[in-house]
């Protein structure tokens, strides 16, 4: 071998080894540094405190009557005098006392619905209940053992009083032209 392909290959063995020794050195990123973040958000606003709201249980008229304020009342107006046909005209009669819901056995107020009919295909029971929410009535379907077979019944309600429903059923029945029939309402157990 001649003297000028010795120090070529001498030459490139010792670059390869600088390259081996100062490149890792060189890409570690040592000397390099990131720029420094900082932040420019803002401070977020202090939040406003929200009031606490007590709920108070609302006194039910019903509670408050006693049986020895009623046997008062019924004195005192057998020991009033008369009125006179003047007094009781000129008189505003305040309006009749709405009728009070029953209570069951629970103690929890009996409730009717008015079912508006009863199907053999659940499709045209949804139908009728999609119609009765959209006219803004509490519409629901609940199935029914009939001897003719499984139906699905379609109701609206509940509402409190009998005479609630009654009202309810003349109601539907103008605006469905559905009779309808006024039924207690139960509420459904789950089955477990």
């Amino acid at each position: 071998m001649n003297t000028a392909m010795k120090q070529r290959l001498v030459g490139t063995v010792v670059i390869g080894c600088l390259a081996i020794i100062f490149i890792p050195a060189l890409l570690d990123g040592e000397g390099v540094s990131s720029p420094e973040m900082t932040s420019s958000m803002p401070v977020p606003p202090p939040m406003p405190e929200v009031p606490v709201i007590q709920q108070e249980r609302p006194v039910i008229t019903a509670d408050t009557i006693r049986s020895s304020d009623t046997q008062t009342d019924t004195q005192s107006a057998t020991e009033r005098p008369a009125a006179t046909p003047q007094d009781t005209a000129s008189a505003d009669s305040p309006p009749p006392a709405p009728e009070r819901p029953k209570l069951n056995n629970a103690g929890i107020p009996a409730t009717w619905t008015v079912r508006l009919g009863s199907f053999g295909e659940k499709a045209n029971a949804d139908g009728l209940v999609s119609r009765l929410r959209e006219q803004g009535y509490t519409g629901f379907s609940r199935p029914i053992n009939s001897s003719r077979g499984p139906l699905t019944g379609v109701y609206v309600g509940p509402v409190l009083t009998e005479a609630e429903a009654g009202s309810l059923q003349r109601k539907l029945a103008s605006e469905f032209e559905l009779e309808g029939v006024v039924v207690q309402f139960f509420i459904e157990e789950l089955e477990q």
